[in-house]
């Protein structure tokens, strides 16, 4: 992300690492399957961090990436941002990003820039479960 940014010329905001936090989070749904409820809890805890830091920026929306992977239901995820936007009154940017081939997109932009691309989300629970 900060070698986009560099490539962009945008200004990037990086959270803290909280696994603490998270897994604390997900606590108990350590077994659910890839799109399950820990799924669900992981994008609220992530949107929840994004629009309480729009919130506090005085940004007038957020949004997230998350729906660019096919393996991510993505009215799921702009479902639960709609709903933390209401409660940070911040508008919440609805998108499907893989449609129009957006995740197609992406690949070719990590190859023409050389970008490292994971085969999971992120989550230790599922890693190497997912192959893009």
């Amino acid at each position: 992300m900060e070698k986009v940014a560099r490539i962009y010329n945008f200004s990037l905001i990086k959270g803290a690492y909280e696994a603490k936090r998270w897994l604390n989070f997900v606590k108990g749904f350590e077994d659910e399957p890839e799109g399950g409820k820990r799924c669900e809890l992981c994008f609220r805890f992530r949107l929840e961090k994004t629009a309480g830091l729009a919130k506090e920026k005085n940004f007038p929306s957020f949004t997230t990436t998350l729906t660019i992977s096919p393996h991510k239901n993505a009215s799921l995820i702009n479902e639960i941002g709609k709903e933390i936007a209401l409660k940070y009154a911040v508008r919440f940017l609805e998108a499907d990003f893989k449609k129009k081939e957006g995740f197609k997109k992406t690949i070719e932009l990590a190859k023409k820039y050389n970008l490292y691309r994971q085969t999971y989300c992120g989550c230790i629970f599922s890693r190497g479960s997912v192959s893009e």
